[in-house]
């Protein structure tokens, strides 16, 4: 039988929820455990809120929300990503909006931007937000509504609500991803499964909780009732602090892991999980984590329009750090022909992957959602191999034309990195005439006595590619520049 595809759509087909699995699970923990640690901000005034008082914040916010706002509406939230965030995110939840959260130091422009692409009435703003200023024309929510009282949280009679996410926009605007409930709560399911979270778990995050990474992980922790300790600012020494305090969970991104592999332990911890995401982790850095916290780091796979899809955790059968891992329960994973995405590939074989998940969003505030068989066109070239696990190998629309040739630099700075004087660097390209591109490589280096000149680390790449892959021009920098989550911005390099 022949296999058929659809074309790509607006909206994929989901199963539709009315109520909300988190909510549920909040009151649930309320009841029987209101006194269990919810969540704990790690920096600053180390603010505490337990089940209970959870279930009652969120309650509150959700009662200001109904009153305020129409159902499906959207909410900017525009605050630091701890406590209060959090609440007013369990709160649409309940109150069936959609909650836009923005990153703390967005610019008045793109904020009023966004806003203007998602259709938001409304806001809620925390005190000395840079762009509180630009959203003073939208009605504003009270951020300090309260719900000390053991209030019920009533799930909402028609839609639950759903969050909207602004993705990385590495290759034009980003696009707002729209996720519902039941996606959320698939989530969830899949993060908890493959993070084996107990209620008994301490889960320290340095990430903002308004990425996808950060929800995926909020979503997970909350509905398995364990403890999510988030950190409002990156700070390694913190960080270290709540290992060696008990935490047995650490979902981080790559800096995050270099930086805690610079401070050495003090005595044994707890911590059983350590998992990378957002780009890849360096084998260097890996090797240094793993020597400074005697844990292994795995790998997981997600994106903003995915949820999270795929984990490799250390110790799980046929463990290979250099992988994604194998798709979560219900996630179907593909590698499509990168020029025609009907024909599927087979192992071994470099093309884009697509995922069918059911934690995939809804929709895009604004815009058309690619889709092929019902599976989401991720942009990221990958290969399978015969085990049906997953490697990430780079950017479908991050290629680089050198000739006749495209070169995919993730390859290029995978072996510029394995010198062991280069600290991190990217490979871009640079205009040698109006037709023809070459590589540019931007490196930083390990602080020593002896480092390398950028000869020798042209001589160092040629001896191990092809002279196509070799950058032309090597420059140096004391630091890249990186997104909240830690990703390189190649257009600011």
């Amino acid at each position: 039988m022949q296999e058929t595809h659809d074309t790509p759509s607006r909206r994929p087909a989901l199963p539709t929820n009315a109520g909300s699995k988190l909510v549920e699970a909040i009151l649930r923990h309320a009841r029987q455990r209101p006194d269990a640690e919810a969540v704990g901000e790690a920096d600053g005034a180390e603010r505490r809120c337990t089940y209970g008082e959870l279930a009652g914040l969120a309650a509150a916010k959700a009662a200001c929300l109904r009153a305020r706002v129409e159902p499906g509406g959207v909410v900017l939230a525009l605050m630091p990503g701890g406590v209060d965030l959090i609440a007013w995110f369990c709160g649409a939840m309940a109150a069936g909006v959609r909650l836009l959260p923005l990153h703390a130091q967005i610019a008045g422009p793109e904020a009023l931007e966004v806003a203007r692409r998602a259709g938001a009435k409304a806001a809620v703003v925390g005190p000395e937000m840079r762009a509180g200023p630009a959203l003073a024309g939208l009605e504003q929510l009270p951020i300090g509504v309260s719900g000390e009282a053991a209030l019920e949280l009533t799930l909402p009679t028609g839609r639950a609500g759903a969050v909207v996410l602004g993705s990385s926009g590495t290759t034009g605007l980003p696009k707002l991803a729209v996720r519902e409930s039941a996606s959320l709560d698939a989530d969830a399911a899949g993060v908890i499964g493959g993070m084996g979270l107990t209620a008994a778990d301490r889960v320290v995050f340095a990430t903002p909780l308004g990425h996808s990474y950060g929800v995926d992980v909020l979503v997970a922790v909350l509905t398995a009732g364990a403890t999510l300790r988030v950190l409002t600012q990156s700070d390694a020494e913190v960080l270290a602090r709540e290992l060696e305090r008990g935490a047995t969970v650490l979902p981080g991104v790559p800096f995050v892991f270099e930086a805690l592999a610079r401070r050495e332990r003090r005595g044994e911890v707890p911590l059983r999980l350590a998992l990378s995401a957002g780009s890849p982790l360096p084998a260097r850095v890996r090797a240094a984590f793993a020597a400074a916290w005697g844990v292994e780091v795995g790998q997981l796979y997600g994106a903003t329009e995915l949820g999270t899809v795929a984990i490799d955790a250390p110790g799980s059968a046929g463990f290979d750090a250099s992988s994604v891992g194998r798709p979560l329960p219900g996630v179907s994973m593909r590698v499509v022909d990168a020029a025609d995405a009907t024909r599927t590939l087979g192992p071994g074989e470099e093309g884009q992957l697509v995922v069918r998940a059911p934690s995939m969003l809804s929709e895009y505030s604004d815009g058309e959602v690619p889709l092929v068989d019902g599976h989401f066109l991720t942009g990221d070239l990958a290969v399978m191999d015969r085990a049906g696990r997953v490697h990430i190998t780079g950017r479908l629309k991050m290629l680089i034309d050198v000739g006749a040739y495209k070169v995919n630099p993730l390859e290029v700075e995978a072996v510029l990195g394995s010198h062991p004087g280069v600290a991190e660097c990217v490979v871009v390209p640079i205009a040698a005439s109006e037709s023809v591109q070459r590589l540019r490589a931007v490196v930083v280096l390990v602080q020593r006595e002896a480092q390398p000149t950028a000869r020798e680390l042209r001589h160092f790449l040629q001896e191990r590619l092809s002279a196509i892959k070799v950058p032309r021009v090597v420059e140096f920098a004391m630091e890249l520049p990186k997104s909240p989550t830690g990703k390189v911005l190649r257009d600011r390099v």
